[in-house]
């Protein structure tokens, strides 16, 4: 029957419309490709691992749940919502769905609120770093990989509008003891709690991968005319001049980037700092030669990876937020089958996380090897006027690495300025650093003030009330 009907309906229709159908067809597919990007092709052994994943209950957060669940090799998830206690019911439920939707035991998923404020991070590195005895090993609980999101969007995902502003923006608050604490921004929010965390990562052992992933936004470059405007009216010494003009959504989200950028190039030369002067080398003394041997000091590349991956243009993080379309207006479902087809869906926007989590590390002397057959490959193809790609199978990532479309790529010139980096960086944590100062202040005063006397007025109670009373029990 439905086949008569399709035949039918098809029957008034010339050959030539339908071979431009077909035509168009497989020219939006092949669109669709083309823009859905490429698929991460490396997988990794997370059996018994732990990846902590910090970001917002968005779409693309709850695809990267549901890829790493279904892994060939599961690891285990704890994800840290930047939600205050008790979430969420729509969200809880999504999260039961997306458990019990795996068939392997060994993908596990659990979760824990972790508002952004100096309460919410302290009371979870102190409940992290204090587990039950037996439970643990010597260098504590187990953590592979930290992804770290929430910066990359251009606005918050409005789920609910009283959520969000009560929920995600600046401003005091108050804990439970009445102290004040400030809400932190989203790079304080995750400079607090790596830098919390740091004494528990470090105690791993150095053969252990761990890879700290932060997400940045693709409209990274709309932000870098303005950072090269104000390095130029610093060098000429000249007041800078500005418009006025607030910046918009994805301006915004692109100075965001830079400042991911900044903090991640300045805090692997804090991590290649430390693994130096933890694993420095140590000269064996020569019999035959009374004078000892001076020790060459040696480089150490960190077993903790700070990278970073920019995401794709996403539909309900990035795309949505710009046209400032908000629901399911006429406005949204007219431009709708555009956005599906030149934009990536949330299982493809999470590939560069996957290829940032599973893709190999590769050392100085793999370097150096790629490196000596880039240049015999670029001798054969020197009359083709090609440049060589590295093999995917030879790919990897070294500390520092930024990866977009499952690929390390190089970044823009002025975005490899260490003092800005360094700059960068002393600016967030010098504002962690008075955020907490403050709130420790405020939690001493608090219990150094005296109890508060009960001023209401009780009655002596009657006989007969009393009587009533024993007469009851």
């Amino acid at each position: 029957m439905p086949v008569n009907i399709l035949s039918e309906s098809f029957a008034d229709i010339s050959n030539s419309k339908l071979v431009l159908c077909a035509l168009a067809g497989i020219t939006a597919y092949g669109i669709k490709v083309a823009t859905g990007g490429r698929k991460s092709i490396w997988e990794r052994e997370w059996t018994g691992k732990l990846i902590m994943v910090v970001a917002p209950p968005e779409p693309t957060t709850f695809a990267l749940l549901h890829t790493l669940l279904h892994l060939p090799s599961p690891p285990q998830i704890l994800y840290l919502p930047p939600l205050p206690s008790p979430l969420p019911s729509s969200l809880l439920t999504i999260l039961h769905t997306l458990k019990i939707g795996t068939t392997n035991p060994a993908a596990q998923l659990h979760c824990e609120p972790l508002p952004p404020t100096v309460t919410g991070v302290r009371d979870f590195v102190r409940k992290w770093s204090s587990p039950h005895k037996g439970t643990t090993g010597e260098e504590g609980r187990r953590v592979d990989a930290i992804v770290l999101g929430g910066a990359w969007e251009c606005s918050t995902t409005p789920y609910d509008e009283n959520e969000r502003d009560s929920l995600l923006k600046e401003g005091d608050r108050k804990d439970e003891d009445g102290v004040e604490g400030k809400t932190w921004t989203v790079h304080q929010h995750h400079l607090h709690l790596i830098t919390s965390l740091l004494p528990s990562l470090l105690k791993a052992p150095g053969e252990r991968d761990i890879r700290i992933i932060s997400l940045v936004s693709p409209a990274y470059p709309a932000a870098i005319p303005r950072l090269e405007k104000q390095l130029a009216d610093l060098s000429t010494d000249s007041p800078s001049s500005s418009t006025g003009k607030e910046p918009g959504p994805l301006e915004r989200a692109g100075a965001n980037g830079l400042t991911t950028f900044f903090m991640n190039a300045h805090f692997r030369l804090i991590l290649d700092a430390l693994a130096t002067s933890s694993y420095a080398q140590k000269v064996a003394p020569d019999p035959s030669k009374p004078v000892p041997q001076e020790m060459k000091k040696v480089e150490v590349t960190s077993n903790i990876k700070a990278l970073s991956v920019v995401m794709p243009w996403a539909r309900d993080e990035v795309v949505r937020p710009i046209l400032g379309v908000w629901g399911w207006g006429w406005l949204w479902l007219l431009i709708y089958p555009f956005v599906l087809l030149f934009t990536p869906g949330p299982g493809m926007a999470v590939q560069s996380v996957l290829y940032a989590l599973s893709a190999p590390v590769l050392y100085d002397e793999d370097q150096k090897t790629l490196v000596k057959e880039g240049t015999e490959e670029e001798k054969k193809v020197e009359n083709k006027g090609k440049k060589p790609e590295t093999e995917p199978s030879r790919a990897g990532v070294r500390q520092g690495d930024v990866v977009r479309d499952c690929a390390v790529i190089e970044l823009p010139a002025v975005l490899y300025n260490r003092e800005i980096a360094r700059g960068t960086y002393d600016r967030v944590e010098a504002e962690v650093e008075a955020g907490v100062r403050a709130f420790e202040e405020a939690e001493k005063k608090a219990a150094e003030a005296p109890p508060k006397r009960d001023t209401k007025i009780r009655f002596a109670e009657t006989s007969s009330s009393v009587e009533s009373a024993a007469k009851t029990t």
